[in-house]
């Protein structure tokens, strides 16, 4: 997240083209680009505990090598560490410290821990300050719907006859769609913007850009949802269908999602907050579609392509629900959180400078 921000004000300092994140600047138009974006990630990366310091190292020595001149080198490598500090300064009360998640009566329509894990995830993302939003709660989506009404019946019967490790109504398309988005390698996801921004023919600075508004509004989405979760601890299907106060008339306590269901609350759904994301991003920085679509899943060896950002985003959100782990609803109470939160980043940050 700081890697990529770190990145783009250190090359925004050199030609100055947006507004940066944070304080201003003081431009340095002859510092070498590749000397600062290599400091700055460098400074990021070797502040992580436990980091491979002789690799870092290495890495930084390997990458200023090419810089011949001496001058540019030094100030952009002084450069660099300027605004690398300065970031790491302003999040220094970061925490990802556990943080308990609250606690609720155990009844019909509330969260219960599965069998599955052992320990709730920690909220403590909920408790962290978003780099671009003001207030999580402005994000609030309401409450999930009551157990009796028709959506949360419409929904329970889709996600227990799709949803089902064993179903026979969840296409093969949808199937692989599932496992797709539930598992991966995060290098994954910058091979795919490395090809935008390939296709795109981005500068570094831009590519920097790109990278650090989706950085700030996948961090800011997850704020949000990890917080929402916390208020409504609305149940998983797997406590609908299978738990203790799961309804006579859909309760079958053989039933199985077809991937374990993850250890936190379902509503609203982080992955419908994705693909909300990602329609919101690929509308930006793919507009018209012109890069075609493609994504590789390196753990499964399944290369996966969309017609539009569309398909890809509501795929994303839809594969919770063919998983057996989410609730329709939830998926798109999600995605409608994750595209509006990124929208309202990317419209308020490194922002183009008037006349540029």
């Amino acid at each position: 997240m700081l890697t990529n921000l770190a990145m783009f004000n250190a090359l925004n300092a050199i030609t100055p083209r947006y507004t940066s994140y944070g304080p201003a600047i003081e431009a340095v138009p002859d510092a070498s680009p590749d000397a600062a974006a290599a400091t700055a990630a460098w400074v990021v990366l070797s502040s992580v505990p436990g980091a491979d310091q002789a690799a870092l190292a290495k890495a930084l020595e390997d990458s200023l090598k090419p810089v011949t001149d001496v001058a540019a080198k030094a100030k952009g490598s002084a450069l660099g560490k300027r605004v690398a500090y300065a970031l790491l300064v302003s999040r220094v009360e970061d925490s990802f410290a556990r943080v308990e998640p609250a606690k609720r009566d155990a009844a019909a329509g509330v969260y219960d821990l599965t069998t599955d894990h052992k320990v709730e995830s920690s909220v403590a993302f909920a408790r962290m300050r978003p780099f671009a939003i003001t207030d999580a709660n402005a994000y609030d989506p309401g409450p999930p719907p009551a157990l009796d009404s028709a959506l949360a019946k419409r929904d329970l019967a889709e996600v227990k006859a799709l949803g089902a490790r064993n179903s026979a109504t969840r296409t093969a398309d949808q199937s692989v769609a599932a496992v797709f988005w539930n598992s991966g390698e995060d290098s994954d996801g910058l091979l795919f913007f490395q090809r935008i921004a390939d296709a795109r023919t981005l500068s570094s600075l831009d590519y920097a850009r790109m990278m650090a508004l989706s950085d700030m509004a996948d961090f800011d989405g997850r704020v949000v949802y990890v917080a929402m979760k916390d208020k409504y601890r609305y149940w998983r299907p797997a406590n609908a269908i299978r738990g203790k106060f799961a309804d006579a008339g859909a309760k079958d306590d053989a039933w199985e999602p077809l991937i374990a269901t993850p250890p936190n609350p379902d509503y609203p759904s982080g992955g419908g907050v994705g693909g909300g994301y990602f329609m919101a991003l690929l509308t930006a920085f793919n507009p018209g579609g012109a890069v075609p679509l493609t994504w590789k899943n390196t753990a499964i060896s399944v290369t996966r392509t969309w017609p539009n950002a569309e398909a890809m985003s509501q795929e994303l959100a839809a594969s919770r629900v063919w998983a057996g782990v989410h609730f329709r609803n939830s998926v798109d109470t999600g995605y409608r959180i994750g595209k509006r939160v990124a929208e309202d980043v990317f419209a308020s940050q490194l922002k183009p400078l008037p006349g540029k």
